[in-house]
Parts: C-alpha cells; sequence; structure tokens
C-alpha cells in the first residue's frame, strides 16, 4: 500500500518536472537567442562625450566697515574674485537593455590655474572643504568627483525611474545648482507621461532624496536645517505639467523637507502671435511655510514670490520684460526656493534668473527687469553665430529681516529701512557654426551691480544683499563626442 501510493506521487510529479524540465530548456535558448540582440542594442545606443570649459572672473566689491557706534568706513573696491579654471567632463550614457534598462555616469574636473581674493568658494573649482558642512570660507582647489551614475528604467515610453546619484529632470520642485555642470542628488525620481492626442498631454514626477552636493564639494552631505546643525532626513517632491498643445502650459508641484518646510509651485505659460511674431508670457507663484519644528522659524507664515514674465522675438530682435513681488516676513528676510535655508544644502526650481548678481528676493521687494538681444548673423553671413544683449534690473522697498531688528540697538531705525539695488549688464557670445568645433561657444558678460543704501555688505538686516560690485566672466565651451549612436 505504502510502496502504491509512493509510486503514485512520484508519478504525479513526473509531468512537472518534464514541464519545469522544457521550460528552463527553452527559456535557456531564447536567452541565448536574445541576448546577443540585447548586448548590440545595449552597445549600438551607446554614447560617450563630453565637455571642456575655461572660465575666467574678475569681480571687485566696494568694502564698506561699520564699527559699535555705527560709524561708517569706506574703503572703496577691493577684490573679490580673480580666478581662472579649466573645467572638463566625461559623460558614458548605454543603450537600454530589452528597450527597459539603462545606465548613466558622469565624472568631472577641476584645474585651478589662478585664484586670488577672498571670494570663497568661487564655485567653478572645487572648495577647499569637501562637503558643505566643512566649509571654511577660505580656498579653492582642484580635484575631481562624480556628478552622476545612476539606472534608468523605463517602460513603453510611458512609465520611466532613475535611481543613483541624479539630476532631477521631471515637474518636481527639486533642482540642482548649477556652476558649469550640476549638483547631484543620491536619491530616485520616477514619472509617466500619458498623451491624450489632440487633448493635451499630462507628465507627472515624484522624487525622494537623502543626500546632496553642489557641484562645487567633492563629496555628498546630508541635508540640515537653518541652523547647520539639525538633520532633515529626506527631502521629497510631486508635480505635474499639462500641455493643451495650443501653445498654453500649466505646471504645479508640491515639496516637503521632512519635519521642517513646506513648498509650492504654480506657473502658467502662454505663446500667441502678435505682427505675425512670437509672443510668450506665464506668470509664476513660489511658495514655502515652515513646519511645526525646533529652533528658529524661517519664515512668519506663508511666504511667497511671484512673477510675470513676457518674451518678444522680432526676427534677430529679442525684447524680455519680466518682473517679481516678494512676501518674505520673518527671521531670515529673504525667499529661497529651496526647502533648506542653508547656502548650497539643496536647491529648488526658480525659472526667472537675470544674470544680474542679486536675487532680489528680500522682504518686501519689487523689481524688475528688462532686456533687449540682438542676433548679429542678420547683418552679415560673416557674423552667423554672433549675439549681443544688455539688461537693467532694479529693485526697491526691501524690508530687513525679524532677526537683525530684534537683535539692534535701535529697533526703529532698523525696521523702517528700505533698500533698493540695481544692475546693468552687457552680453556679447559667439557659436562656432561649422567646422571640427561646431557648437562650441565663447560668452563674454559684464556686470556693473549697485546697492543704494550705505550698509555694509550682508548686515543690517539684509542678510543676502551684498555692497556695489563690477563683475567679468569670461567663458569658453569646447563640446567633444568620442562615439554616439549617430557615429555609427
Amino acid at each position: 500500500m505504502n510502496n502504491h501510493n509512493s509510486y503514485a506521487i512520484i508519478s504525479r510529479k513526473k509531468p512537472s518536472i518534464i514541464k519545469h524540465s522544457i521550460a528552463i530548456i527553452l527559456g535557456t535558448t531564447l536567452f541565448c537567442e536574445t541576448l546577443p540582440v540585447y548586448a548590440n542594442q545595449f552597445l549600438d545606443d551607446s554614447s560617450v562625450s563630453g565637455n571642456i570649459f575655461f572660465w575666467n572672473r574678475d569681480r571687485e566689491r566696494k568694502k564698506i566697515t561699520e564699527d559699535y557706534n555705527h560709524t561708517r568706513q569706506y574703503q572703496g573696491y577691493k577684490k573679490n574674485i580673480r580666478q581662472s579654471t579649466f573645467n572638463a567632463n566625461l559623460d558614458i550614457k548605454t543603450g537600454f537593455i530589452a528597450d527597459k534598462l539603462g545606465f548613466e555616469f558622469g565624472e568631472y574636473g577641476a584645474w585651478e590655474v589662478s585664484n586670488g581674493g577672498d571670494g570663497h568658494p568661487n564655485e567653478i573649482g572645487f572648495s577647499g572643504g569637501k562637503t558643505r558642512w566643512d566649509e571654511d570660507w577660505k580656498r579653492d582647489v582642484s580635484g575631481l568627483s562624480t556628478y552622476k551614475a545612476l539606472m534608468h528604467v523605463k517602460i513603453d515610453d510611458l512609465f520611466w525611474l532613475k535611481a543613483g546619484y541624479i539630476q532631477p529632470s521631471g515637474q518636481t520642485l527639486l533642482a540642482p545648482h548649477w556652476s558649469l555642470l550640476p549638483g547631484t542628488y543620491r536619491g530616485f525620481e520616477t514619472g509617466t507621461t500619458l498623451d491624450f492626442q489632440e487633448h493635451g498631454a499630462l507628465s507627472m514626477s515624484y522624487m525622494w532624496a537623502d543626500k546632496y552636493k553642489a557641484p562645487w564639494y567633492k563629496r555628498l552631505y546630508n541635508f540640515r536645517q537653518w541652523d547647520n546643525k539639525t538633520e532633515i532626513s529626506y527631502l521629497h517632491s510631486a508635480g505635474f505639467q499639462y500641455d493643451f498643445k495650443n501653445n498654453f502650459v500649466i505646471e504645479g508641484s508640491f515639496g516637503q523637507a521632512h519635519n521642517y518646510m513646506n513648498q509650492y509651485r504654480a506657473k502658467a505659460s502662454y505663446q500667441i502671435d502678435v505682427l505675425n511674431n512670437p509672443l510668450s508670457m506665464s506668470y509664476q507663484f513660489y511658495g514655502a511655510k515652515d513646519q511645526s519644528h525646533s529652533g528658529l522659524d524661517v519664515y512668519d507664515g506663508l511666504a511667497w514670490l511671484q512673477a510675470a514674465t513676457l518674451h518678444y522675438q522680432m526676427g534677430p530682435v529679442g525684447l524680455r520684460a519680466e518682473g517679481v513681488v516678494v512676501k518674505a516676513a520673518g527671521n531670515q528676510g529673504f525667499f529661497l526656493q529651496r526647502m533648506t535655508p542653508s547656502y548650497a544644502s539643496s536647491n529648488g526650481r526658480l525659472d526667472v534668473w537675470w544674470n544680474s548678481r542679486s536675487d532680489f528676493n528680500a522682504d518686501g521687494e519689487k523689481a524688475l527687469f528688462a532686456e533687449i538681444s540682438y542676433d548679429l548673423g542678420h547683418l552679415s553671413n560673416s557674423l552667423s553665430g554672433w549675439r549681443t544683449a544688455t539688461s537693467y534690473a532694479y529693485g526697491w522697498d526691501a524690508k530687513p529681516n525679524a532677526l537683525d531688528i530684534q537683535n539692534a540697538t535701535n529697533k526703529r531705525k532698523y525696521r523702517h529701512q528700505r533698500l533698493a539695488e540695481s544692475a546693468w549688464n552687457l552680453d556679447l557670445s559667439y557659436t562656432v557654426q561649422e567646422s571640427w568645433a561646431k557648437d562650441s561657444s565663447f560668452q563674454l558678460h559684464y556686470t556693473r551691480y549697485n546697492n543704494h543704501s550705505k550698509n555694509p555688505s550682508w548686515s543690517n538686516g539684509y542678510a543676502n544683499v551684498f555692497q556695489d560690485e563690477h563683475d567679468i566672466k569670461f567663458i569658453v565651451t569646447l563640446p567633444f563626442t568620442i562615439f554616439s549612436p549617430n557615429q555609427k
């Protein structure tokens, strides 16, 4: 009886064993047959490329000191940055295995040819401190660092995920700092795009990160609160963009620094033709609010920055007009798009940038910006690739922060301060149109910044405003490709 049952059990198992064996054989055969296809796809779609940069900067800043009796001494313009740096990066990007899995790796280096002044870190070379929390503001050095190393998963162009050392690429609030290359988060980002044909397209993404490094630091570091000591476990953000496919786009996003700060963003942009030329316009809202936490609050209630932009292109002539209004009452006294207040500790999305030295983001400040640009290639074929521009920014009504007012001897005097600031800019650039150096570029930028007060830099309630500056930047960019899918 027992022998019969044992034989029956073995008999019943045989078909199952046979089926699994057949499946394994077929699966192995299929894998061996398709492996060359996946390997070819992985290699054939791979690329190796990079850039060589040269950066030269000469910046001087007016120095004003103030003693305990509020007696000011004017020491004229002092050397702030005198710097020449070579940078280079190398990016390796693979194809997708089975059209699903790919990898990216990026390394970069900086060689400080010369460095003078007291403006450290210069944010182009590497800081002498390996992380933000080692910063001593004393020196810049040469070196190497990895800025991306990630796994990229995609499914039928509907779903994607990036994980590792990454730069945000979706619709969230998180963004990196830039020098000549971007900063790096350690975390993951995932998203999707839903195409509704003529009704529009919806893109959504979510990102989580527990460490970051600005591109002038060599190592990743954790997030911290305003005191530079209390750790923030992670940052995360979700966002969306809806393109109506009629030149109207809306965007929205929300982010949090864990148990510390909430951040908000909304944007609407639209383009129409005026006299057969494109006119682009946008309205943007950025908000921030402290969560309940120990220590000093950054803001009193909801802080915000609102912006409106216009850009009109008439053939070779470009016209820009933009404006911002800020409310950032509280201990910090200015609005930041990032969720961690400390310098270089993280960064956030802000689509307004005037390259005018100041952030024009003090509490109560209103600021306007205007630019006119011209494509010189319109005058002659020999000038193709040359572009020039001039711009002016002016801000007024900036209020001091609450913390410095509270600590001031004469609180009434400080409370009623209102600061104005302005900047004039000149740009000249050239992009190589043909030859082996195609797409190489040369950029010259000059800013003359004027602080219309006699406050020393970063003082008297204006922790984000410095004294008058003259600033000249010269940048050369030489892109190169070792190989790419287009070359095969």
